[in-house]
């Protein structure tokens, strides 16, 4: 199969050159040999290749939209549609023709693209005055907006706790099922000052996580069929740590084998952050969480999510740390 990329032609070099680019571009990614053929002004003509080639042959049109040499020059002289396999009557050959790339979404967003450009070349460059760019500022304004909305006071822990999740969720209605333990500071201060270690669920969850000891439970070695690789890899980590804290964004099974680890003596849980979603065991082993007077931070009912457990834990630890 070959390629052959076709074009109007110009007596300009700089266009044969571009056209030249795109068909070793093709050639390059589609692993398919992709050649250039002309319709007028240059060389080589792509009737002159369709005759040479070997095999069957897709027509890639370089071309805006459906012109005359489009429809005259190329699809009535092959004798074929658009975007159909079909032996041309004229050169015998299987033959497929692209679309010109004139309806295509991408080439209208480079168009778009570049007279937005030349606008604000004009106006000289701008920023919109509606866009927060410094990140710091951003993080900022959105904690003042979260907590002037709902009444909080980011001079209080509890409360730059329960903004921190809201604007991790985009949802202020998240606030009314975000609850704190009032020894969480105090034990988040004792665990991360000792660097105790933090095993995550997911990677999702570990990879945001500013936190130098952070074991991931869905790389530790599955054993069990039937039970999710998150539950297997906190169980193994608590055994192998013997304490920790732990951070659960996405598997409530991963939270239960945790409450099943410190039940049964096999860790400690210096505090837990949890906001796992779902509709199955998320409810129900959150409230067991609750209950089980653990230090920790929960997300309760069915709403959670890793990014709310990894906006929670970094807040801890600026907190623990004083900052």
């Amino acid at each position: 199969m070959e390629v052959i990329v076709v074009n109007h032609g110009s007596r300009r070099s700089a266009f044969n050159e571009l056209m030249e680019r795109w068909a070793a571009e093709a050639s390059k990614r589609l692993g398919v040999r992709a050649v250039v053929g002309y319709n007028e002004y240059a060389e080589p003509n792509w009737r002159q290749l369709i005759r040479e080639a070997e095999g069957d042959v897709i027509i890639a049109l370089a071309f805006l939209g459906e012109g005359n040499h489009v429809a005259k020059d190329i699809l009535r002289e092959l004798g074929v549609d658009f975007e159909q396999w079909a032996t041309s009557p004229t050169y015998g050959k299987r033959v497929y023709v692209t679309r010109p790339l004139g309806d295509s979404p991408l080439v209208l967003s480079a168009f778009l693209s570049r007279i937005v450009r030349a606008i604000e070349a004009g106006e000289g460059a701008r920023q919109s005055p509606d866009v927060v760019w410094d990140p710091e500022e951003v993080e900022e304004s959105s904690m003042r907006y979260v907590a002037e909305r709902l009444g909080l006071d980011l001079s209080n822990w509890r409360d730059r706790l329960i903004a921190r999740a809201v604007y991790a969720s985009g949802n202020l209605e998240l606030a009314k099922n975000v609850w704190i333990s009032p020894d969480l500071l105090k034990a988040a201060e004792e665990a991360v000052r000792a660097e105790v270690p933090a095993v995550a669920d997911v990677r999702m969850v570990a990879a945001g996580l500013k936190y130098r000891r952070v074991y991931v439970a869905v790389d530790a070695p599955a054993q069990a069929i039937g039970v999710t690789r998150a539950a297997q890899g906190v169980r193994h980590w608590l055994r192998e740590l013997k304490h920790g804290i732990l951070a659960v964004g996405n598997a409530p099974t991963a939270l239960k084998a945790g409450l099943d680890a410190w039940r049964s003596g096999e860790a400690e849980l210096a505090f837990a952050v949890a906001s796992p979603v779902g509709f199955t065991n998320a409810e129900r082993v959150k409230e067991e969480l609750v209950e089980s007077g653990i230090p920790a931070a929960v997300v309760r009912g069915t709403y959670g999510g890793s990014g709310i457990a990894v906006a929670l834990f970094n807040e801890l630890v600026k907190l623990a740390h004083g900052r």
